[in-house]
């Protein structure tokens, strides 16, 4: 896939990322939880307003002792998918420790605007709580989604992160732009 955005989604282990990605990429997988070893890509067409864009979505392993590997999944990277289950408890801590990580592992033009945080709920029935972040990263873009471990359930849900996908890509588009323009004015002689 020539030309591809880079997002990166990365998060605690065993909360969907990859789940998410296979609903996405709208390909089966297989039921049950998987886990991923290092990172998988996932390469998928969008539309983002008028562009037709290439996307590689790195589904990075939470797993600790991947860590190490942070420089290299950051190198390159447009876009940051901070995914979290809010089910389940003290989750936020961590997703600072990987938005830090990729703050300073390669990503230091990371600005808020290319950087999402998707909530995924497995249970349709959950009670209904704030899951919005309350430290450092309560500035970014959240989302609340639900994905039943069902996929001809998850279809709202999967509409929802697609969305999300595509507001980032637009961010990302823009932020691309931004630079190329700034690169003519800083090159161009008066």
């Amino acid at each position: 896939m020539a030309d591809a955005y880079k997002v990166c989604l990365v998060g605690p282990s065993n909360v969907g990322k990859s789940y998410l990605c296979r609903l996405l990429a709208d390909t089966p997988g297989p039921p049950g939880y998987e886990t991923t070893a290092g990172c998988r890509i996932q390469e998928l067409e969008r539309q983002v307003g008028s562009e037709r864009v290439n996307v590689q979505v790195w589904d990075c392993s939470g797993d600790e002792r991947y860590h190490g590997c942070l420089p290299a999944l950051a190198s390159g990277v447009n876009g940051l998918m901070l995914v979290y289950n809010p089910e389940k408890d003290d989750q936020e801590s961590e997703l600072e420790r990987w938005y830090q990580a990729f703050a300073s592992a390669g990503m230091g033009n990371l600005v808020t605007s290319l950087v999402r945080i998707l909530a995924i709920k497995t249970s349709p029935g959950a009670p209904r709580k704030d899951y919005g972040m309350h430290g450092k990263l309560k500035r970014l873009h959240h989302t609340t989604v639900c994905l039943p471990p069902n996929p001809s359930e998850a279809k709202e849900g999967t509409a929802i992160a697609a969305q999300e996908l595509d507001r980032l890509l637009e961010a990302i588009i823009v932020r691309k732009k931004e630079k190329e323009e700034q690169n003519i004015v800083d090159n161009s002689e008066y």
